[in-house]
């Protein structure tokens, strides 16, 4: 029990981690293998949680390693005919963006104590509040479509992890992958787009 509980810590903080990499790092690579990494020990986290069925674990990892791949094409692209594609404006200072995601993660905190849902595991709920903060930060601070939609990525993986906590129905969460399919589309259209009017 005592180790379970050290184990999703330790979750929690890593998927945390990588969210604050993906606002952090400058290189569009980086960003990229953080964001999949972040999905991957989402899955794990929604495994560990009692009553959320193994499939729904595998769909997210799955749906974050195909939006990344999508996405690294869409990069990849961009970059090799557009260097500046990915980054035009003078990024706010890395320090800051560290600061600003390790103050959310800690409102996550603070938020999932004091206003807990019955519903869902605490793990969850810090988890979520955690990705949902630095996501918007990720959108609000990004220098390239690639980024913004990344940031929108990581708001709607917090709050897919708390839906596919507390409901299973296939329905819904086709639902929901096929909306973060439609912003991965749109993300890689505009960073397209931005390639064309660069070159």
């Amino acid at each position: 029990m005592i180790g379970e509980e050290i184990l999703s810590e330790l979750m929690i903080l890593l998927i945390a981690g990588l969210a604050a990499l993906v606002l952090t790092l400058e290189d569009w690579r980086g960003w990229l293998l953080a964001w999949a990494l972040m999905g991957a020990g989402g899955g794990w986290l929604l495994q560990q949680t009692p009553g959320v069925p193994g499939q729904l674990a595998s769909l997210q990892v799955l749906t974050s390693a195909l939006l990344a791949l999508l996405l690294y094409l869409t990069g990849w692209q961009a970059r090799k005919a557009a260097p500046k594609t990915l980054t035009s404006r003078p990024p706010v200072h890395w320090r800051f963006r560290a600061l600003a995601a390790l103050f959310f993660h800690y409102l996550a905190r603070i938020l999932a104590a004091r206003f807990p849902i019955p519903i869902a595991p605490a793990p969850i709920l810090i988890t979520t509040y955690t990705l949902i903060g630095i996501g918007l930060l990720i959108a609000t601070l990004g220098r390239s479509p690639l980024q913004v939609g990344l940031g929108i990525l990581t708001m709607f993986s917090g709050y897919g992890l708390f839906y596919f906590s507390v409901q299973d129905s296939l329905l819904a969460i086709g639902l929901m992958a096929g909306m973060n399919l439609v912003i991965a589309f749109l993300t890689a259209a505009l960073t397209l787009v931005r390639q064309e009017a660069s070159a």
